[in-house]
């Protein structure tokens, strides 16, 4: 039983340990700045921008087309050639960005007519970026037929972060921050590429990923404080069922004594307290038996000696003796009355030869051998009474004798 209160105690201090580490762990990275922004990540804004972009152009257009956003780090607007091709029959709005750049370029393209040179067309393949619009399930071999190049500065895309400070001067920097924007086109006017974002709802896009991270760094500071809410609550039981169990040795144990020490000590040095205090009990009950006995024959004795006296001044003496009560002086005032002034007297013999018994019985077979012997001196006399215990004395070495030889046969 005790090393099951040990390793609940050990398993409820443990999960509570958890608790806290995670509890803190996820304050820190929930409330620091520092630490919070690293773990969401870098914003992608050309990538939420493209994003707005290119679902912008599939709502404009429908299902007719294929609008594809795709991150492209290397080539840029500039170094693709336009063609021009007459009557294009089918059109695919690609949406190229680029994070280091910070770079938009919008790429309209043509299918390559039959029986066109391939010189600087390319081949778009279902599974490329992200389609937003009209699917197709072969690669297409295309070229370029329109070019839209913006650079948006820092100014702007700073106020997209998730920390921005949002007020009219950081607004009015960015307005003045200058887009770079480069068109070359053989098909489509400029104007036809002019799409508006949201500012709010792109910053919301930008931020997302920060509020997926707050949200699972909540639910962990939650978890955390149930979690050291249970280790308290099975701790505490724990404590109380435990208390429970030392109120049969009669002993208390702190609640700080509980969690520091260990239980199967505190519980073995309870035990041994309280066995302890039985054994002592036990002595001063068997000391308070031989105590009544011896008085109670001395008494007897004195008694006898007041009938036997003649003297009226003596059995004065002797019966204010007796109202007394007091052993030593009973003791005392029989051996005057018997002239044995020099020898002890037969309660003491008696009890001299009792301590004799000891070794070779337990103490409930010990009081008995007294009360019966006492009880054989006041009614027949001290040689009874010793032939009594002599006799037992002989018995009980016996059967100790035969109980060694039985072990040691059992041994051999």
């Amino acid at each position: 039983m005790i090393e099951s209160y040990q390793e609940k105690k050990r398993v409820y201090l443990l999960l509570s340990l958890i608790g806290t580490v995670l509890l803190i762990l996820s304050l820190c990275l929930r409330a620091i700045p520092p630490i919070n922004d690293t773990i969401s990540g870098k914003p992608d804004y050309m990538r939420w921008i493209a994003d707005r972009v290119a679902r912008s152009i599939a709502s404009r257009f429908g299902d007719e087309a294929a609008v594809i956003a795709v991150r492209n780090e290397k080539t840029g607007c500039r170094h693709i050639a336009d063609v021009t091709v007459p009557n294009p029959n089918a059109l695919f709005y690609v949406v190229g960005y680029s994070e280091t750049g910070h770079s938009l370029c919008f790429l309209t393209y043509a299918r390559l007519p039959e029986g066109w040179d391939q010189t600087n067309s390319l081949v778009l393949y279902p599974k490329m970026g992200r389609n937003y619009g009209q699917r197709f399930e072969r690669p297409v071999r295309v070229v370029a037929v329109s070019q839209l190049q913006i650079v948006y500065p820092l100014a702007y895309l700073s106020l997209l972060r998730w920390r921005a400070k949002i007020d009219p001067s950081s607004f009015a920097r960015a307005t003045q921050a200058k887009f770079e924007r480069w068109f070359n086109s053989s098909t489509e006017p400029a104007g036809a590429l002019d799409i508006e974002i949201e500012f709010a709802s792109l910053r919301a896009d930008v931020g997302r990923n920060h509020r997926i991270v707050n949200r699972v760094l909540a639910a962990a500071i939650f978890a955390a404080i149930l979690l050291i809410m249970v280790a308290a609550y099975g701790t505490w039981t724990s404590y109380t069922a435990f208390r429970a169990f030392l109120v049969r040795y009669r002993r208390q144990v702190g609640f700080q004594t509980y969690l520091r020490q260990d239980l199967s000590i505190i519980a073995s040095q309870a035990r041994q307290a309280y066995q302890e205090v039985q054994k002592r009990a036990v002595e001063e009950a068997r000391a308070a038996i031989l105590f009544k006995r011896s008085k109670e024959a001395i008494r007897g004795r004195l008694e006898s000696l007041l009938n036997a006296l003649s003297d009226n001044q003596q059995k004065l003496r002797v019966q204010e003796c007796l109202n007394r009560g007091n052993l030593e002086e009973m003791k005392s005032l029989t051996l005057q009355l018997q002239g044995q002034a020099g020898q002890k007297t037969a309660e003491e013999k008696l009890t001299a030869l009792l301590d004799t018994l000891k070794q070779y019985c337990s103490g409930e077979e010990f009081d008995r051998f007294c009360i019966e012997a006492f009880q054989i001196l006041a009614t027949t006399g001290f040689k009874e009474a010793r032939s009594f215990v002599v006799e037992s004395h002989d018995q009980l070495r016996a059967r100790s004798k035969e109980l060694e030889e039985e072990e040691t046969v059992e041994t051999e």
